[in-house]
């Protein structure tokens, strides 16, 4: 028999990530949590993702790779892992766990950046004018989640990132992906007042001062007294619409990813403050469902028919290409993306998991998903 259709057989029966360990909610390497983001895939899922349909060495694309679980996975178990996301947000927290700098690189960054802030700071305390941003937020407005001088530090680290974004080093993305990480939250480590890890809703308790470089070095020490790294081979994040990959790769060995479910939570107003950290303004907000899939797809699953052609040109013969999806009472991905797959993939096998009762995280809306589905296909 076929020993891609027998190991996907194996996977679906078993479901190895449901058994202990791995069923943990904290398991997997400690960077996979470098920074908060909604829509993460489950590490022990990426993990037996891997292990069971890929060799030592491959070359593992994830086109749409939010903040790099499965690329990261796999350059954690030697293989070459590669991570493409058009959320800048994504791009960054990938590129500092794919593209793994050294704590040095990490510390020289981490002085320059106070130097910055300390150099240009006391001008944003001292105007007479609203600070920047003064109106701008979703769940309250960012000047309520924030001390005034953190605040206007955070504003002062903000262009310090945004200045080198398209140039942006392995070490600066790790510093910003610490940024990220502490820009709000419910525990001291976190920047804002008592707000919500994953989502900033509406902040309460007492404004405090609190240094935004100590913190971003607080957690910059604490992830790099983490982690196994005895087998790690480092990879390469990529930014841009997965559309551009086929003139940037070839000879790519398997691609496994987690497209936006069906009928899923808006990714970027879930993400809303640390995607304006990233850049983003009122109208990047306005203009989001225009360019990201997971809404694009709810008007037409026929955007996938572009994404099978870009996983066809980059792809070794006979590669493969695994799906993690959410099925909806509405919409049954592995059924609606297989048929878009047709003109490039054979259909190897499907299978699924009932997770009406996942954990939520005490977040109340987290889509209609149903189902988790395993869609295995190979190049024709």
């Amino acid at each position: 028999m076929d020993k891609y259709l027998t190991d996907a057989k194996w996977f679906i029966e078993n479901l190895p990530y449901r058994s202990t360990p791995y069923n943990g909610r904290n398991w997997g390497h400690p960077w996979h949590s470098l920074c908060s983001y909604h829509g993460k895939l489950k590490p022990a899922i990426a993990h037996f993702l891997i292990s069971a349909f890929t060799n030592k060495n491959d070359v593992i694309l994830d086109p749409l790779c939010g903040v790099g679980t499965i690329p990261f996975e796999a350059c954690l178990q030697e293989r070459i892992g590669i991570g493409n996301d058009m959320s800048e947000m994504a791009y960054i927290v990938s590129k500092a766990k794919l593209e793994k700098p050294s704590l040095n690189e990490v510390q020289t960054v981490l002085s320059q950046l106070e130097i910055y802030i300390n150099d240009n700071v006391h001008e944003m305390l001292n105007s007479s004018e609203a600070l920047p941003y003064n109106d701008f937020g979703f769940n309250g407005k960012l000047p309520e989640y924030f001390e005034r001088q953190t605040y206007s530090e955070i504003l002062v680290g903000r262009k310090y990132f945004l200045d080198r974004f398209n140039s942006l080093s392995s070490a600066e993305a790790m510093v910003f992906s610490a940024f990220l990480h502490v820009l709000h939250g419910n525990r001291p480590y976190a920047l804002s007042r008592t707000s919500h890890p994953l989502t900033p809703y509406v902040p309460k308790g007492e404004f405090q001062y609190k240094s935004v470089v100590k913190h971003i070095t607080d957690k910059i020490q604490l992830s790099y007294k983490k982690g196994d790294f005895n087998t790690y081979v480092l990879g390469r994040a990529i930014w841009g619409d997965y559309s551009n990959l086929s003139s940037l790769l070839s000879s790519v060995d398997s691609i496994i990813c987690s497209p936006p479910f069906a009928d899923s939570i808006r990714f970027y107003m879930m993400n809303w403050m640390r995607l304006w950290l990233c850049g983003w303004g009122t109208d990047d907000f306005k203009t989001a469902d225009e360019k990201f899939i997971d809404k694009k797809q709810k008007k037409d699953f026929g955007v996938y028919n572009f994404f099978f052609e870009m996983c066809y040109n980059v792809l070794k013969p006979n590669g493969k290409v695994i799906l993690h999806l959410g099925k909806t009472d509405k919409y049954d991905m592995a059924q609606e993306l297989s048929i878009q797959a047709i003109p490039f993939f054979d259909e190897v096998y499907r299978g699924s998991e009932n997770v009406s009762e996942i954990e939520k995280h005490g977040i109340k809306d987290k889509g209609s998903t149903t189902d988790h589905q395993f869609l295995f296909l190979r190049k024709k």
